[in-house]
């Protein structure tokens, strides 16, 4: 848990403890993660209430009630009640309001917790917020006690998030002084595991260290060295050298490598002595054991504690041993003391090949490793650009900006250029990237140099998608189908948006054809998610959802073998989107969830706005504004960013507007999409349905005859193309008017003939939208008995969704109709979890979802998904009426 959110909820238990009901919260997280701060922080800023601090330590661990001495003094344990002696403490304590810390519970005696326990059983109607930390990597090994005091009535769990990259920048400024770019926050946070004190000390330590370049061997603290130091001398020397080797081999070595570089006899002992050393674990079964550090700053102490002489004679061992060419190669040049020309050369070529396979994160690795053998500048300065571009290419944009200053100094060049030019689409500098291409494109082919027009070619199909403009897409795509070799990473890619191009243009059984054709010939990895992604892309557009959730789970992966972030971001944000479809909402926000911790860290801007309008849409639907707020923040696109930004962010606001019935707001949203080139793909049925939330909206302000001027021609390219869903959704539209004019008979037509459409389709959400347009379209004009019918329906729809604003709007139009809504009898709370009854009691005592979620240590969205739940079991659909039956339940 964020740890504002942490102090939020600590307030909130004091505030329940403060009217005489004990509370004990244990806040839980990793070492280092700032638990020891944030409480001692919540303890300052309630200086006005008693407190009591006690500790427990590991050293005194076995010690009978050493962890309770710093409260009650002295005591012998053998005939001094402990437990009664505790609980005359904290009874005495709870008569005034007051905090009881008791910090490092994985350190606390047997005889301690026991008398915790015992006291807290006890406890009625004192004032008192009990806090406990815990170390979470140790939470496996508490006694039973423990685990039972953790899930105790009135106990809460708080599980602390480590600190990200953005805060321990933040903390390093406001402690250090120092300002770490982005990239250096990244690799940090990643190696210390999010421990700020471990983080803080390498900082100080090493003031002088290039954390922005890319490093896999940062220095470990002093202290941690000086540690590792002492256990590596106690060992003997043939297991001294079991656990170096491991360590110059890297992540997870296996065992039958680490023996062999080792060259030492018989492992089984060396084993047994390197693991009681606590450096190491074993890990697998019998044939496939693996040698694991406990922790990385451990495995990097080991190896910068070998002798340089040593290391390198290992790493040159190890090249022999290397299981892969990448992995031979690296050793080479980690066995390397000076320049190696020759090298350098086979990294790049290896890099070459990797890059051929999309694999474009081990091949910027490679590059970098070649820059630094390379002899001079003349040589290294390409190198660096090459490993920069596939920096960028892996979806690692931080870590590739690092190097602006190294960059700034090369010599202008089209590759330069091309380099600035990707990095803007990236970015969603529209302005700024066609700039870059244009002059690299006029460099380019001004030398020539057709390697680098076929890319610059490709990075245009990139900008095309970006401005959503498919004619542009298929006319580069072609170009670089012409100027690279065939089965190439650039050739790969553009063919696969291409398929997407094709589909904007409203050929998308043509896109399909050239992207099957990808599939049955590309082998799994990094190559073919591009045409998966793409495949589903197209599959979301043509209504054939499942299909596309399939497609895209798979290409939404990040494991191809260092494969790109960035098709994985896109693939992610229409996974969201076909979830959303589907009415999977909660699973859809924990997509966007995923997509957007790797949208941020990866610094990509081009497909935020996507991401995050899902989330608007479902957090609007459910009526939880904060969270529509934070997301639409975060949706919104600058003027001159790509087109593909700004639809989804105007579609996002639209959205958000139409839940509230902002009308007028819904119309300013969606306007200045009228002004962008609408024919090359932003009307294409299927690919951005913003079409009817803005005829929708004229006709809520009474605007027919503009709603049905624009919308007619678009219902026409959606019939001609026989796109099911889009048609839908314009009839709804001419339902509303035709029944607004009077013409019932023409609007039953209308709205039947687009329920008959989406028959076969998983499209409940649209599903719902109809009959709840139908209902009150027929309620309005006074059929009040035949819109029950269709209401109903909706009704039922968006419980299922936990579509709160329009469950309590289908209330009221059902109301109105003056038929009532079936209630079913107080014996149905039987049929209630144990969790949805205290969800229920919560929200009937007046808590909205997010205190409900903050009182019982769960998700706004769980509570959402309870009370859905509930709704359904109880025939209710509102707060209200859910209250009501709650009272008539107690009385």
């Amino acid at each position: 848990m964020h740890q504002q959110r942490t102090l939020a909820l600590m307030a909130r238990l004091l505030q329940l403890a403060e009217t005489g009901s004990a509370q004990l919260v244990v806040v839980s997280g990793p070492a280092g993660c700032g638990k020891s701060t944030l409480v001692r922080r919540f303890m300052d800023n309630n200086k006005h209430l008693a407190s009591w601090s006690a500790s427990g330590a590991r050293w005194e661990k076995n010690v009978p009630g050493s962890a309770l001495q710093e409260l009650l003094g002295p005591t012998d344990t053998d005939d001094s009640p402990l437990p009664e002696g505790l609980l005359a403490f904290i009874r005495n304590a709870g008569k005034q309001s007051g905090i009881l810390l008791l910090e490092n519970l994985q350190w606390i005696d047997a005889q301690s917790l026991a008398a915790l326990l015992f006291a807290w059983r006890r406890l009625r109607t004192e004032k008192l917020l009990i806090i406990l930390t815990l170390r979470e990597e140790e939470a496996a090994f508490l006694p039973p006690g423990a685990r039972e005091l953790l899930e105790s009535q009135h106990s809460t769990t708080i599980d602390l998030d480590p600190p990200t990259a953005a805060a321990l920048k933040e903390i390093s400024v406001s402690r250090l002084g120092v300002d770490l770019s982005a990239a250096a926050a990244d690799q940090l946070a990643g190696y210390t595991a999010g421990n700020i004190h471990t983080a803080l000390e390498l900082i100080r330590e090493n003031p002088d260290e290039t954390w922005n370049h890319l490093n896999h061997r940062f220095p470990a603290p002093r202290a941690v060295t000086a540690e590792v130091s002492e256990r590596l001398d106690a060992l003997s020397v043939p297991a001294r050298s079991v656990i170096e080797a491991a360590a110059i081999l890297g992540v997870g070595p296996r065992l039958e490598r680490v023996v062999a570089l080792a060259e030492v006899g018989d492992p089984l002992p060396l084993l047994e002595e390197c693991v009681a050393s606590g450096l190491v674990e074993v890990a697998g079964s019998g044939g496939n054991l693996s040698l694991l550090f406990n922790g990385h700053i451990n495995h990097m102490a080991v190896y910068h504690l070998v002798p340089l002489s040593r290391r390198l004679a290992l790493h040159a061992a190890a090249a022999a041993l290397g299981e892969n060419a990448g992995d031979a190669l690296a050793h080479r040049a980690d066995a390397t003391l000076l320049s190696d020309p020759a090298l350098s050369h086979q990294l790049e070529l290896f890099a070459e090949i990797q890059a051929g396979k999309g694999e474009w994160a081990s091949a910027a690795i490679a590059l970098h490793r070649a820059a630094h053998l390379a002899t001079n500048a003349e040589d290294r300065d390409p190198l660096l650009l090459k490993a920069v571009d596939a920096t960028v290419a892996a979806g690692e944009l931080p870590r590739a900006l690092a190097y602006s200053e190294e960059l700034a100094s090369l010599a202008a060049s089209p590759e330069s250029d091309l380099l600035s030019g990707y990095i803007a689409i990236l970015q969603g500098q529209a302005l700024t990237a066609d700039r870059w291409l244009s002059r690299a494109w006029s460099g380019a082919e001004d030398a020539q140099q057709i390697d680098i027009m076929a890319t610059v070619s490709q990075r245009r199909v990139l900008d095309s998608l970006g401005r959503l403009d498919g004619h542009r897409i298929v006319e580069w795509a072609e170009r670089t189908l012409e100027l690279a070799e065939v089965e190439s990473p650039v050739a790969v890619e553009s063919s696969a948006v291409q398929g997407l191009g094709l589909g904007m243009l409203g050929r998308g059984p043509e896109g399909e054809k050239i992207l099957s054709r990808m599939l049955a010939t590309l082998p799994a990895g990094a190559q073919r998610q591009r045409a998966e992604m793409a495949m589903g892309w197209l599959h979301v557009a043509a209504d054939q959802i499942e299909l596309a959730r399939h497609e895209l789970m798979i290409s939404s992966s990040t494991d191809y073998t260092e494969g790109s972030h960035r098709i994985a971001l896109w693939a992610r944000a229409w996974l969201a989107r076909a979830e959303y479809s589907a009415g999977d909402w909660d699973q859809a926000l924990e997509t966007v969830r995923a997509g957007v911790a790797l949208q941020e860290r990866s610094g990509i801007e081009l497909v935020r706005p996507l991401l995050h309008y899902t989330a608007v849409q479902i957090h609007a639907m459910r009526g939880e504004q904060e969270e529509v707020e934070a997301h639409l923040a975060k949706a919104w696109a600058r003027t001159g960013s790509y087109e593909v930004m700004q639809v989804p962010y105007r579609m996002a606001r639209g959205a958000s507007a139409r839940a509230r019935a902002d009308y007028d707001e819904v119309i300013l949203a969606l306007e200045p999409l009228l002004l962008l080139d609408r024919s090359r793909g932003i009307d294409e049925p299927g690919f951005w349905p913003w079409h009817d939330m803005y005829a929708d909206a004229l006709v809520r302000k009474e605007r027919y005859d503009e709603a049905l001027e624009f919308m007619e021609p678009l219902m026409a390219a959606a019939r001609k193309c026989k796109h099911r869903s889009t048609t839908a959704r314009f009839l709804v539209v001419r339902g509303q008017v035709l029944a607004s004019r009077g013409d019932l008979e023409g609007s039953r037509d209308a709205f039947e003939e687009a329920l008959a459409l989406l028959q076969g389709l998983t499209l409940p959400v649209l599903r719902a939208n109809v009959e709840y347009a139908y209902g009150q379209s027929l309620r309005r004009a006074g059929k009040r008995g035949e819109s029950a019918g269709p209401l109903t329906r909706a009704l039922a729809g968006y419980t299922q969704l936990g579509a709160t604003i329009y469950i309590e709007r289908c209330n009221r139009e059902l109301k109105a109709t003056g038929i009532s809504v079936p209630r079913r009898d107080a014996t149905d709370w039987s049929s209630l979890t144990s969790q949805e009854k205290a969800v229920a009691s919560l929200v009937c005592a007046g808590a909205s979802n997010k205190k409900a979620a903050e009182e019982l240590f769960i998700g706004a969205k769980t509570v959402q998904y309870h009370l859905t739940r509930i709704y359904a079991k109880l025939g209710v659909s509102s707060r209200t009426e859910l209250a009501a039956r709650y009272r008539d339940a107690d009385n």
